[in-house]
């Protein structure tokens, strides 16, 4: 009988099998439709948001290891801003020489922008909410009750195992970045709950023109949240000529950068600033410049987070 491992092809393939270590997730097929969802905050606004699903089978041990990624557009703009790098983080991975795994994506319209312009009243009356009339109170409520609402619903997508909430990234554009640190903040400050975890899932942060104060909305708060600072990976995008910008970006630095050393090499680093050749800021940055900054917020969160395999855990019962 012929020994099957004399076999030169088969000794090959079997050496490649078992030298194989753990891989993080890759994409299992096409990428999916996007799915619009309606959200209803505690202070009864009617939040959509568009959810991207990765190519990755839900359920599998690879969805176990997919990044959700959360992104917040500018003032006056909507979720639309978003959509081509949206479509890139689903569909990364789907050419076969693409070897950066397939993210999934949600891109949300906060109140008074987009589609999220209803709210419903105690008293049982629907208001309009206005962009143009969005105050400080509101600002704040878009981190408490809009974000809160949409970690919520993370919630139950980690836990049908859509993706793994614990690589959670954020990814704002100008008040939208305000809103997206301060969120981060929050989660990082969470304390544990008995029954489990409950935050320290924001593993990124990319913050495209933040403001150092935005309608009250400030960067002053989060930038003082040390594990926050520690524990996240962070990319910093703006336009290089406006001077205002370009001064508080390096500010930003400054307080980011003892926290994150380059290694061998600049590139090496979990802090990466990009400046870029305009004085364009925010949502008119992402329109003008929109592959160039896909391709740097892709490249850095595949490496950052997508590549790193880190726990996956059920939140069942552990929503405060």
């Amino acid at each position: 009988m012929t020994n099957l491992l004399q076999i030169p092809t088969l000794r090959l393939f079997l050496a490649i099998l078992f030298m194989t270590g753990p891989t993080v997730a890759r994409s299992a097929g096409p990428a999916l439709e996007p799915e619009v969802v309606s959200l209803t905050t505690k202070d009864g606004v009617r939040l959509t948001l568009t959810y991207y699903p990765s190519a990755v089978l839900k359920g599998s041990a690879e969805a176990k290891q997919v990044a959700p990624v959360v992104l917040l557009h500018d003032y006056k703009d909507t979720r639309a801003v978003f959509g081509s790098l949206a479509r890139r983080l689903q569909r990364a991975g789907e050419d076969n020489e693409d070897e950066r795994p397939s993210f999934a994506a949600i891109a949300v319209d906060l109140r008074g922008h987009g589609d999220s312009v209803r709210q419903l009243l105690p008293n049982g009356y629907q208001q309009e909410l206005d962009a143009a009339k969005i105050n400080p109170a509101g600002l704040a409520a878009m981190v408490t009750y809009d974000m809160e609402e949409v970690r919520r619903w993370l919630v139950g997508k980690n836990d049908e195992v859509a993706f793994n909430l614990n690589k959670l990234c954020v990814v704002g554009a100008g008040m939208g970045a305000n809103v997206a640190a301060n969120w981060a903040a929050r989660d990082w400050a969470a304390p544990p709950l008995a029954t489990g975890k409950q935050g320290q899932d924001v593993k990124a942060v990319v913050l495209i023109s933040p403001h150092q104060s935005y309608r009250g909305l400030t960067m002053q708060d989060p930038l003082k949240v040390i594990p926050l600072k520690r524990n996240a990976a962070w990319q910093l995008i703006y336009g290089a000529e406006d001077a205002e910008f370009r001064t508080y970006a390096r500010r930003i630095q400054e307080q980011l950068e003892r926290f994150h050393p380059a290694r061998d090499t600049p590139d090496s680093s979990s802090l990466v600033i990009v400046s870029l050749p305009t004085s364009l800021q925010g949502g008119r940055l992402v329109s003008q410049f929109g592959p160039q900054i896909e391709d740097q917020v892709l490249n850095f969160l595949t490496k950052h987070v997508a590549n790193r395999e880190m726990p996956w855990l059920s939140r069942r019962n552990r929503l405060p």
